[in-house]
């Protein structure tokens, strides 16, 4: 009964509705073509099938008997009153009754008009003849025709309301506004762009409802579109073997390419689940976290850039030009370089020279000289042209000095430095007199110079002095006659040209206009000034710190300090003057000191800024500290290292906001420089707040840290104040500090270098939570060198401070997820030597233990005087060499342990294979007797002394024989030490006691903190393997890193399984049961996971797969560090909502990896993310 039309007790009869209630009830499938449908064809057959039914029968149990019963509600509360109950049609249903209704009112007019008998026709007829025809009379006006009443609509062909087909439907409106369109394009211009190229599936598209009413996104038209029109061009352009995505990400222009769909799919989506990739290359590492390969670290590094692979490729590949390009006519009319004075600011290079880099095709000065009576040196360059012919060509070289005379003070020339100092490059042909003519060339040649102060050393003479390098030029040659076109001097100018900027090498000069260049690379003025330290964005320096290098103050250079190429564009500028600045011309703002090696530096860093997201200034001082942090990049390029780099700081910044200035102090050096307005790192750090009466200056003094007045006192307390630490861990430091610079005892100096060292000390283990004392034990830990964050960083050697930090990052996590401190984890491993003298307690100690070796403890010839065994002399068989107890002393000695058996077994297998091996046979009651004589002797010594050792140093009295394994003794061997040297005063007190001592705190330390199980330690002494230990961590007495990890998780994993402990080792020991058959490998394998899902409480087919594609020995997982390999992907999993495959697929991606595996992985990441209800994201 429906509670808005039934009343109780009305009888619903279906042969009494009406036919026009029927057919409203009647709903095609969804399949039926969208046809008009009339209603008033009465006569019609009614086709009963079982959905007519029992929407009939719905609507008479709802009360509804007739069309008009439905339309007296209106449309939207019948919809929700009954749609639940109409299976979703309640709203056909409504417009087909009103359809009806409205039909059935129509046809009752027109009935009524027509149904004229012959007499009011007649009388019609007769007054329309001759009666004046009377408007105000209203009965007479309806009885006449009109022309409805002539000409009826064909109401069957009509419509529905709100149909696709209707007059006022959403698609009328569009079909018009296109073919209003389609006009206007008529009158277009040739050159306009027609509807169709812009969107060339509008002609094609099908009007009919799923086009009409699905929801779809703006961006997956756009999408749609321009790879429909993508394809077309890539098609015609000899790619069409690639996928649209495929040339986004290769193709590098216009700047918002090269795109990697795949890679913003990984990143976004991981991104959106708190992980990064790098993260996952890690974590599926099976040998994460202490061994992974140094090759892996680089690629989970080289992952957290989030940058794509043609995005690393344009980064690092070579530079098409050298720094320079001189052709024959240049170097005819002299080549002169820009200064080199001013480009090292914190140094004194007042004194330097330039030498070569020599090589099988140069040759020319390598060493430094002085007062060296020479006009020039020369320089000899094998150039080669696309033939591979050859020719030598011979340069001057010259060091050229720059004086700037001063007219108002008229001042002589006194020839003392500083001064500017420049390369000149002659090309004379009287000393080229044999290349004759070059109808062959261009030849073409490279050149090397470094710029070099003399090295510093007591022995330096006139000539062949041992330069330090500072700056590196490179040179490239073109030698050719006179008129060769630029485009045969500079043949990769154009395809460069084209690929990244979109224009033709003889283009490319328009780049130099401001409006151009911001055009062709999509950036604003203010971008470009930023880009150029120029305008708002010069840099300026700390007024706290004073540099070396008196060319700044000596009136003798035009050079404003700090420039770009100190500061902020260091990477564009190369390092060197001129520095690319704008300025204004007759025809507009132009970049000025451009050339071709700049726009590929240009190039590569506009993109490198956007990609990352960072400001220009602070872009730079990263790109140009990591390239300063790798001693072999010499030509400040960008290198995977530096890459690394970038990518180490990504995570941290993500991870715990770390500042670009701090990385770079932690990697190279913190800078006294900053931009516009802002206060420069050092002050932010060390003058920011005003504790005292004068900043801390930089003034490269000499200072003493241990005085406790005067000026050495108050810069230690600055340097405290800027580092957030007390005088006391200063001074902890700073002897470390000192040490890695070879300074003089106490002192340091006021310079960078010593606060930068001090800042890494402090800073990086503060990051993750530590202290710097603790830092010093973590690097120690790591690297063997407590005083490693001290030294200079040098990027690219085996264990860098990049691959330290990144280390330190998992070994600091894990140690505050198990809260065990660092000191004490080194203690652990030995790393740290507490010292440890005799005491009287130790002498207690050690003589209880000797007091309680009674007879009723230890073993005597008596106790096998029994009438049961008397035959046999037990004693004598059982305590020689291979004896089960020693005769001496009465000790029972070691029993072999051994898993799955209790010590009654393995002490009863030892005894019968002695008597077996003397060829006696006892029967088994006697061997019964000896045994539990044996066994009773050996209870009650491990009592005596796990008893002692408990109560001394709060260990489980069970796991004490245990223990004593496990550090490399035991019940027999301490027993036997104690009763052969048994102390009377300390003095006597061996080392051999302190050693075990020493031995019983560290391992009880480790026993409490990791509440090490008797079962888990008898799993360590039985089978280490099952743990994951390797042969050489079970021979060292001391712990390992491994074996305290694996102890943890362990632990971790008895408390996070579904099953309990006993489940977790019977895992173990089916799964190494070395007796299975190979036929049932298979079987066995499978059923090893689905074993391991009860425990972990996973899908046993993942946990299969992931042994199948992990590349396991045995398809199964055998040992601890498996299970827990196995739970970081589970783990992953859950996180992520990727199966097993892909992330097996994510961590072994790198660098290398084509197309097709980022993309599958990419699809996988937006499938989970899709899975999870995340459409806004995917």
């Amino acid at each position: 009964m429906d509670k808005y039309k039934n009343s109780p007790g009305e009888k619903q009869d279906i042969t009494k509705v009406s036919p026009l209630l029927a057919a409203v009830a009647e709903i095609k499938s969804p399949a039926s073509s969208i046809l008009p449908t009339s209603y008033i064809l009465l006569n019609s057959v009614q086709k009963e099938d079982n959905s007519t039914i029992t929407l009939l029968n719905t609507l008479q149990r709802l009360g509804y008997h007739s069309i008009f019963d439905i339309i007296e509600v209106s449309k939207q509360r019948f919809i929700k009153r009954h749609n639940e109950s109409l299976s979703g049609h309640a709203e056909a249903i409504f417009d087909k009754a009103v359809s009806a209704a409205n039909q059935l009112v129509q046809n009752y007019r027109q009935r009524q008009l027509r149904d004229y008998d012959g007499e009011t026709l007649r009388k019609a007829s007769h007054q329309a003849r001759y009666f004046a025809y009377n408007n105000d009379n209203a009965d007479e006006k309806e009885k006449l025709p009109d022309y409805s009443n002539l000409f009826p609509e064909p109401w069957d062909n009509f419509c529905q309301p709100d149909a696709i087909e209707s007059l006022d439907s959403p698609v009328n409106y569009l079909l018009d506004l296109y073919k209003f369109v389609k006009q206007i394009e008529l009158d277009g211009s040739n050159n306009a762009v027609v509807l169709e190229q812009r969107r060339g599936d509008i002609p094609d598209l099908l009007l009919d409802s799923d086009n009409l009413y699905k929801e779809i996104t703006a961006i997956s038209v756009v999408n749609d579109v321009l790879s429909k029109s993508a394809r077309e061009y890539i098609d015609q352009t000899g790619h069409a073997d690639k996928t649209v995505n495929q040339v986004l990400g290769e193709t590098r222009f216009p700047f918002i390419l090269p795109y990697s769909l795949p890679s913003q799919q990984i990143n976004k989506g991981l991104a959106e689940k708190e992980t990064e990739l790098g993260t996952i290359i890690q974590q599926v590492d099976q040998q994460f976290p202490w061994h992974i390969l140094t090759e892996k670290r680089d690629q989970a590094l080289f992952a957290y850039t989030q940058l794509s692979k043609e995005q690393m490729t344009l980064l690092t590949e070579k530079s098409p030009f050298s720094q320079n390009f001189l052709s024959r006519e240049q170097l005819i009319k002299s080549y002169f370089s820009t200064s080199t004075t001013e480009v090292l600011p914190e140094r004194d290079i007042s004194k330097h020279a330039y030498i070569i880099l020599s090589g099988e095709n140069i040759t020319g000065p390598t060493s430094l000289s002085d007062n060296v009576d020479k006009a020039y040196d020369e320089i000899v360059i094998t150039c080669e042209n696309k033939a591979k012919e050859t020719i030598k060509v011979k340069l001057r070289g010259e060091n050229v000095l720059t004086y700037n005379r001063v007219k108002a003070r008229m001042e002589p020339f006194d020839n003392s430095s500083p001064f500017s100092r420049k390369l000149k490059l002659t090309y004379v042909e009287s000393d080229n007199s044999e290349i004759g003519n070059l109808d062959n060339g261009p030849f073409f040649g490279e050149m090397t110079v470094y710029a070099a102060v003399p090295k510093e050393s007591e022995n330096n003479t006139s000539v062949n002095i041992e330069g330090v390098n500072f700056l590196t030029m490179t040179y490239r040659f073109a030698i050719a006659k006179q008129g060769t076109e630029q485009s045969e001097l500079l043949p990769e100018a154009d395809k460069f040209f084209q690929d990244n900027y979109g224009l033709s090498a003889d283009d490319s000069v328009k780049l130099t206009e401001i409006l151009s260049f911001g055009q062709q690379t999509g950036s604003k003025v203010t971008d470009l000034e930023h880009l150029f330290s120029s305008g708002d964005f010069r840099p300026l320096v700390s007024p706290n710190a004073v540099f070396s290098n008196p060319i700044f103050n000596s009136e003798q250079t035009s050079e404003h300090f700090p420039a770009p190429y100190h500061y902020g564009g260091v990477y564009i500028n190369s390092g060197q003057l001129e520095a690319l600045s704008i300025v204004r011309t007759d025809s507009g703002r132009q970049i000025n000191a451009v050339s071709d090696f700049r726009y590929d530096r240009m190039n590569r860093f506009i993109r490198l800024q956007r990609w990352l997201a960072l400001p220009y200034h602070q872009l730079d001082l990263l790109v140009t500290s990591a390239i300063k942090a790798e001693p072999k990049n010499i030509e400040l390029a960008i290198s995977n290292n530096t890459l690394r780099a970038l990518g180490l700081f990504q995570h941290l910044s993500t991870q715990y906001k770390v500042l670009p200035e701090a990385f770079a102090g932690w990697i190279y050096q913190i800078t006294p420089f900053s931009i516009s307005n802002n206060i420069p790192f050092f002050d932010q750090l060390f003058n920011q707040s005003k504790l005292f009466d004068q900043p801390l200056i930089l003034d490269g003094k000499v200072f003493s840290y241990t005085e406790n007045q005067g000026d050495g006192a108050k810069t230690v307390k600055q340097l405290c104040a800027g580092l957030a630490i007390s005088v006391s861990t200063f001074q902890v430091i700073a002897p470390i500090v000192e040490s890695a610079l070879k300074l003089a005892s106490g002192k340091l100096v006021r310079n960078l270098d010593v606060v930068s060292r001090l800042y890494r000390l402090v800073t990086i283990p503060r990051l993750f939570g530590f202290s710097a004392e603790d830092g010093l034990i973590l690097a120690d830990i790591l690297t063997d060198k407590s005083g490693y964050l001290a030294n200079i960083p040098a990027l690219g050697e085996k264990d860098d401070i990049l691959s330290i930090i990144a280390r330190m990052e998992v070994l600091t996590s894990w140690l505050a997820k198990i809260k065990l401190t660092p000191i004490k984890l080194s203690l652990l491993l030995g790393k740290t030597q507490l010292p440890l003298v005799p005491t009287s307690g130790m002498l207690t100690f050690y003589k209880g233990i000797s007091d309680g070796l009674t007879d009723n403890v230890c073993l005597k010839k008596s106790d096998f005087n029994r009438q049961e065994i008397n035959d046999i002399d037990w004693w004598i068989i059982l305590s020689d060499k291979e004896g089960v107890f020693d005769r001496d002393n009465g000790l029972v000695k070691d029993i072999p342990l051994i898993w799955g058996k209790t010590d009654e077994e393995s002490l009863r297998k030892k005894i019968e294979d002695i008597v077996k091996e003397k060829k006696i046979n006892p029967d088994n009651n006697q061997i019964n007797i000896v045994l539990q004589i044996i066994l009773q002797a050996k209870t009650a010594q491990e009592s005596l002394l796990s008893s002692a050792v408990a109560g001394e140093y709060g260990v489980s009295k069970d796991i004490v024989p245990l223990q004593l394994r496990w550090l490399g003794s035991s019940v027999y061997s301490v027993l036997k030490l104690v009763l052969d040297n048994t102390p009377e005063k300390v003095e006597d007190i061996k080392k051999e006691f302190l050693d075990l001592t020493y031995s019983l705190l560290i391992y009880t330390q480790l026993i409490n903190a990791l509440s090490v199980s008797n079962n888990l330690l008898l799993l360590r002494l039985t089978n280490p393997k099952w743990l994951g230990l390797s042969a050489d961590e079970t021979t060292k007495i001391s712990l390992s890193l491994d074996e305290i990890f694996l102890l943890n998780r362990y632990q971790d994993l008895l408390e996070n399984a579904k099953q309990n402990e006993d489940k977790t080792q019977e895992y173990f020991t089916f799964a190494n049961n070395e007796t299975l058959l190979q036929s049932e490998e298979d079987d066995n394998n499978y059923k090893c996971a689905q074993l391991l899902a009860e425990i972990l409480d996973w899908d046993p087919d993942e946990i299969y797969l992931a042994c199948e594609k992990g590349g396991l020995e045995k398809t199964r997982v055998m040992t601890l560090s498996q299970i827990d390999w196995i739970r970081r992907l589970q783990q992953l999993s859950v996180k992520t909502n990727l199966s097993v495959e892909p992330l097996l697929g994510a961590g072994a991606l790198d660098v290398n990896s084509g197309f097709e595996a980022f993309q599958s992985i990419g699809e996988a990441v937006m499938a989970a993310l899709k899975a999870q209800g995340d459409d806004e994201n995917v």
